[in-house]
């Protein structure tokens, strides 16, 4: 038997909360640091009262294209409700796509180069559960036009930035290889010749020098070497842009509406640049043995990590499974760490975490749970205790566009996560 107890449990009680939630679940679409990670217009802008309309936080997808049609970095940009400023979040090229059956591991980066951006583009939503309203694949000239907008940035590079570039030998230069009795000659081989761009320390670069930021990669170098400097690169963007650029500097237009969604990725990067930015990179785990028989540059994502961070910045761009129950989480203690927490938890009984806000109030002793129908709340006891630990009940006042259930993180939970209550495994051997 290979679904064991808890899982079924998993399943029954998912079913009955979504059941009961569906009456008021409505579809909803598709940083610098941990500590100011879910403080994004996201969440603040949705009405705390309870009368909750989640907001539009459109999301586009980046992909920097080298001279050998090989995907250098993806990066998320995700539109504030607002229309001018945004979030960016860096994603590891090398993160392993989801597979289905017996497929092999594979990287989502290499989808671009084997099947297109049409095929990347479905892995990446697959890897951040989000839909993407604007996807492009930019060469170096397209991304400089961009970045030529912009100050110049300040960048810190941990170590050296080498790129790796094949230069092609003297015309005149052949090879002979002797098999028995024949011998054959071959055309002059390129040669694969490393320069080093920048050393280590910080660098102050123009727009063609952020482009080679993102475009040069090091033969053989495992990308979680050139990770840093990425991040490094946007963070360093971020704080050029401060509280946003003037709309004339990166020539956008007046009398642009704040709900219109950009329909190119040049003109959605612009519209993020014109407000106050947070940067996020994602956490990125090297994968070996079984994992990557084929010794990849491979990489997990945390895949709570990635939820915790969408829902709290593109709430509106999340794609859910179909019939989950559809929670809101609210956390006055600005802890990202607690915020993941709660994410696993609740996804470990079936529920999605569709908007997360970071709020400024006093936070409770008490985690509360607040519902919109009052048969929730003994299903509440049955599976979101064992969980989240004890739970204060109230109802919810308004309905609530979007959500069936609210939970407001208490001291309470910090306290039960003190406890170490280990999640049940979901998996037994098949003879048990």
């Amino acid at each position: 038997m290979t679904a064991i107890v808890s899982r079924q449990r998993k399943r029954l009680l998912a079913a009955m909360l979504c059941g009961i939630g569906a009456a008021c679940l409505l579809p909803i679409g598709g940083v610098y640091g941990a500590r100011t990670l879910l403080n994004s217009s996201g969440g603040k802008n949705v009405d705390a009262s309870g009368a909750l309309k989640i907001p539009a936080t459109p999301a586009a997808l980046l992909v920097t294209v080298n001279d050998v049609n090989v995907a250098t970095s993806l990066t998320a940009f995700v539109l504030d409700p607002s229309g001018a400023g945004g979030t960016i979040v860096s994603i590891p090229v090398g993160s392993r796509a989801e597979i289905i059956g017996n497929e092999a591991p594979r990287r989502v980066g290499d989808s671009f180069t084997q099947a297109g951006l049409a095929a990347l583009q479905l892995d990446v939503e697959g890897l951040l559960d989000v839909s993407f309203s604007v996807v492009g694949a930019v060469s170096a000239t397209d991304i400089t036009n961009v970045f030529s907008m912009l100050p110049t940035v300040d960048v810190t590079f941990d170590v050296p930035l080498i790129n790796t570039s094949l230069v092609m030998p003297d015309p005149a230069t052949t090879t002979t290889v002797k098999r028995r009795s024949t011998e054959t000659t071959l055309p002059p081989q390129p040669i694969a010749t490393d320069t080093e761009v920048f050393p280590a320390g910080t660098q102050t670069l123009t727009a063609d020098q952020m482009t080679l930021t993102l475009m040069a990669q090091k033969l053989s170098e495992p990308e979680s070497t050139r990770l840093p400097r990425i991040k490094s690169l946007w963070a360093g963007i971020a704080s050029a842009v401060g509280t946003g650029l003037p709309p004339e500097q990166l020539q956008l237009s007046p009398t642009s509406t704040p709900n219109e969604v950009p329909t190119d990725i040049g003109t959605f990067m612009r519209r993020v640049f014109a407000g106050p930015v947070q940067v996020w990179q994602l956490s990125a785990q090297p994968l070996s043995g079984a994992d990557n028989p084929a010794l990849l540059d491979l990489y997990a994502l945390d895949r709570f990590e990635v939820l915790m961070i969408m829902a709290s910045v593109a709430p509106s761009s999340l794609s859910l499974p179909s019939g989950s129950l559809a929670i809101q989480v609210d956390s006055s203690l600005n802890d990202a760490n607690v915020t993941r927490a709660v994410v696993e938890r609740l996804n470990y009984i079936g529920a999605s975490v569709v908007l997360i806000r970071e709020l400024t109030d006093t936070p409770p002793q008490q985690t509360i749970f607040r519902y919109s129908d009052k048969a929730m709340v003994e299903l509440a006891k049955v599976g979101l205790e064992a969980v989240l630990g004890p739970l204060k009940y109230q109802q919810l006042k308004k309905p609530v566009e979007g959500i069936s259930a609210q939970i407001v993180i208490g001291q309470d939970f910090v306290n039960f996560l003190g406890s170490s209550p280990a999640l049940p495994p979901t998996t037994i051997a098949a003879d048990e």
